[in-house]
């Protein structure tokens, strides 16, 4: 059996999300400190229109 991922907190974690823009609505302190972040323009984001 895998040892589990424990972070500097002590929280084990046994999923993972991945988040493939920075719109992410989670706001963890993982990622997404309270201060400090600067967004992508919307012109630079992928939407489902550019997919098709």
């Amino acid at each position: 059996m895998p040892k589990p991922l424990i972070d500097s907190y002590g929280k084990v974690h046994d999923y993972l999300r991945i988040s493939v823009m920075d719109r992410c609505n989670l706001r963890c302190v993982y990622c997404m400190p309270e201060e400090g972040m600067t967004f992508e323009p919307d012109h630079r984001i992928l939407s489902y229109d550019r997919c098709r």
